[in-house]
């Protein structure tokens, strides 16, 4: 009796389908919040990823710097992966040079390699293992410009654009300076260029540069592009001495070294060679006029015989100047051929001297300004244009208003040496 009500209960329970839809939710409903659960593992996953990609990026980044300035890298590295990761990572590998990739056995590259893998709450239940996220980064030095204003000091401001000044440049503005404010645009002053790159920072506020303006602080220095030439000037036999033009002559000059400064306040007419300032001062008075006689570019040699008789440049506005330097094949055939392209030049045995150029509408100055261990004061006003222009100098100070540039004609050689920050290319 019994075993017959048992079969006829599972025969109604078979026959009943009202429970179905209660079995089909309950199952959907797991995989439903199973596939939530994965999704939402997936996310974090995505996150990680993102995380340690930022990590390992910086981490490239930080290792490349260190290899230019000849530090540990692998410290740099594992330093700041480890201060940016927001997870717990494993440094798979540094390279140096990258061992896959574009660049690939370039030694001035650094590639890191880093992973992270933690287990989920809901993944765990599907997976036996944490999946592993891996990121990879490489960083090198890339060319980013030439800088036309060049400033090489190794503390304080390199370049300082005063008052205010507007300074409208056609290329890039380096300091070499790593101190806090190694680029100091201060008051109402304007600096109008693509790019400004600094070894330390840079202190200005949003109306002092263009909107669209690069500003690279606490980057890699500019090299010297003048360093690893041999300028000698040792062959002069002429010799002058207290030269002084009067507002009232009008002469023609010849290369020569001019002894305890040159002083030009009138009409004169320069033959092309290289004019050596011993001691004193290169006076050029707000009456002076000064071409070229078409015989070749002019180099001004500011020199002495100990550091604190080094001659220096004093050029003051309303002067009428219109000069340039030797082009690369008057340089070629002069015996000193080296001093192509350079205008200006000042024996570095001398430092922290000081040099001021007041320019105006009638000045014209075309080929590099080299001051490497001393400073230049650039004043302006707005009729004056520079196109062909290259300022290198230990510090520059600009005020007034400029307008500079680096177009050269051709046949007056530029100088060219690019400028270089870290990035990561990978």
């Amino acid at each position: 009796m019994m075993r017959k009500r048992i079969g006829t209960f599972l025969e109604r329970l078979r026959k009943d389908t009202g429970g179905n839809i209660l079995l089909m939710a309950g199952a959907g409903i797991t995989v439903l919040v199973g596939a939530a659960g994965i999704s939402v593992d997936t996310v974090q996953w995505y996150l990680w990823k993102r995380q340690m990609q930022q990590a390992v990026d910086t981490g490239a980044v930080a290792g490349a710097m260190a290899m230019t300035f000849g530090r540990d890298h692998n410290g740099a590295v594992t330093s700041e992966v480890g201060r940016t990761a927001n997870t717990t990572h494993t440094i798979e590998t540094v390279n140096t040079p990258p061992t896959s990739g574009a660049w690939s056995g370039d030694a001035g590259a650094i590639e890191v390699i880093a992973t992270t893998s933690q287990a989920l709450p809901f993944s765990s239940v599907f997976l036996s293992t944490p999946p592993t996220i891996r990121t990879r980064a490489v960083a090198t030095a890339v060319a980013v410009g030439n800088p036309c204003v060049r400033a090489l000091a190794v503390d304080g401001t390199g370049v300082d654009v005063f008052g205010g000044a507007q300074v409208n440049l056609g290329c890039p503005v380096s300091s070499n300076s790593p101190g806090g404010v190694s680029v100091d645009l201060g008051g109402s002053s304007y600096l109008n260029t693509d790019l400004i790159m600094s070894v330390g920072g840079i202190d200005y506020s949003g109306g002092n540069v263009p909107s669209d303006a690069a500003l690279v602080s606490y980057g890699l220095p500019v090299e010297d592009p003048l360093a690893s030439r041999s300028l000698d000037w040792s062959h002069m036999t002429c010799s002058l001495n207290n030269m002084n033009i009067t507002p009232s002559q009008t002469v023609e000059l010849d290369p020569c070294v001019y002894r305890n400064g040159l002083r030009i306040q009138g009409d004169v007419t320069l033959n092309g060679g290289l004019y050596v300032i011993h001691g004193g001062t290169l006076t050029i008075n707000s009456n002076a006029r000064i071409r070229l006689a078409g015989t070749g570019g002019v180099t001004f040699i500011l020199t002495g015989n100990t550091p604190t008789t080094v001659a220096t440049l004093s050029i003051n506005g309303g002067a009428d100047i219109d000069i340039r330097a030797p082009t690369a094949a008057e340089a070629a055939s002069a015996p000193a051929h080296n001093f192509g392209s350079i205008l200006f030049y000042q024996d570095p045995i001398a430092s922290d001297l000081n040099n001021t150029i007041n320019g105006g509408s009638d000045i014209n100055l075309q080929g590099a300004i080299y001051f490497p261990t001393n400073d230049l004061v650039y004043n302006g006003d707005s009729t004056q244009t520079a196109q062909c222009l290259l300022i290198v100098t230990q510090r520059v100070r600009f005020g007034g208003t400029n307008n500079i540039d680096n177009n050269c004609d051709p046949d007056l050689t530029t100088i060219n040496s690019s400028a270089f920050t870290i990035r990561v290319v990978e």
